[in-house]
């Protein structure tokens, strides 16, 4: 990751969040992989999906965002839908399924939070969460002596492009639609896309619940941008 020479020091606050921000984004993804040890992947992604309640809220509440009807109910079918996605005879270990709802609904939240408390340095900040989540995954490694094949670290390098791609995105996007909209339509058109990936790259055939699933989604889309 490399910054312009004419981007200014961060100030003090972004610098202390970006910190704090890597730190979430590294604790989400250890959560988020034990709970799929304990409780299945179905399960935990459809947790992960539900927890965008989180920023929403502390959007309504915090920063006086409004949603209308329509919104309110796409938001609702969105939640249905995840809630379908997610398969509770899974459930083997409540704590984790709490722990990935919290943090992740955190890890969301931070960049609502920058964009309203932080400088505005976008670029300074996404490098200084990706750093700091990269040192303390090193610092991880060394301490506990994890061999790591080669193979993991070109995956790894390979899957942050798009996940730093798509933090670069979602925080343009916060400057033109209310954090309100922003999460839940993120969240539904995440699933949306895994399913068509799941038939159109694994070949998954779809099951009525699939279908009904993917209308929940669509209806969902829908409402939210009206």
């Amino acid at each position: 990751i490399s910054l312009p020479r004419s981007v200014a020091l961060p100030s003090g606050f972004d610098l202390g969040f970006g910190v704090l921000t890597g730190l979430l984004f590294l604790t989400n993804f250890w959560v988020y992989q034990r709970s799929i040890v304990f409780n299945g992947l179905s399960l935990s992604v459809g947790v992960m999906r539900i927890a965008m309640i989180v920023p929403v809220v502390l959007a309504l509440v915090l920063f006086r965002e409004s949603l209308s009807a329509w919104n309110i109910a796409g938001i609702g079918l969105g939640i249905a839908a995840f809630g379908l996605k997610a398969n509770l005879r899974e459930l083997r270990n409540l704590l984790w399924i709490i722990g990935l709802f919290v943090i992740s609904g955190l890890t969301d939240a931070s960049l609502k939070l920058f964009k309203e408390f932080g400088s505005g340095g976008e670029s300074v900040f996404i490098y200084i969460v990706f750093t700091s989540a990269f040192v303390f995954t090193l610092l991880t490694i060394i301490g506990m002596r994890i061999s790591i094949p080669c193979k993991s670290i070109l995956l790894g390098c390979g899957l942050g492009i798009p996940n730093r791609l798509s933090t670069v995105f979602f925080l343009k996007g916060l400057d033109s639609i209310p954090a309100t909209l922003a999460y839940p339509i993120v969240a539904v058109c995440i699933v949306l896309l895994s399913i068509i990936s799941d038939m159109v790259i694994w070949k998954k055939k779809a099951t009525l619940r699939d279908v009904a699933l993917w209308i929940l989604l669509i209806i969902s889309l829908v409402l939210l941008n009206i």
